[in-house]
């Protein structure tokens, strides 16, 4: 998997759609997930960096978590690997 495709309705602009980055790294510790953010415009998830051991469920998993904290999870439509 090399990214998630996030589909929300917005409440300003309509459908919205964005890719998430889903990057695997070797040098952090094997089951650990990290949101790596924008710092312009505005603080924006750029990608996830992901360990060795760390399957597809569990980072779904997490970005819904994710989501659910924050107020796009009430609109979302689907989150879909690609």
């Amino acid at each position: 998997m090399r990214a998630l495709l996030v589909e929300i309705i917005c409440p300003d602009h309509g459908l919205e759609r964005f890719r998430i980055k889903v990057k695997r790294k070797f040098n952090m510790p094997k089951n650990s997930i990290i949101l790596k953010f924008r710092s312009k415009p505005h603080k924006e998830v750029s990608c996830i960096l992901v360990g060795r051991n760390v399957t597809r469920k569990e980072i779904e998993k997490f970005v819904l978590e994710y989501l659910q904290k924050d107020w796009m999870y009430n609109n979302l439509i689907y989150v879909k690997p690609i």
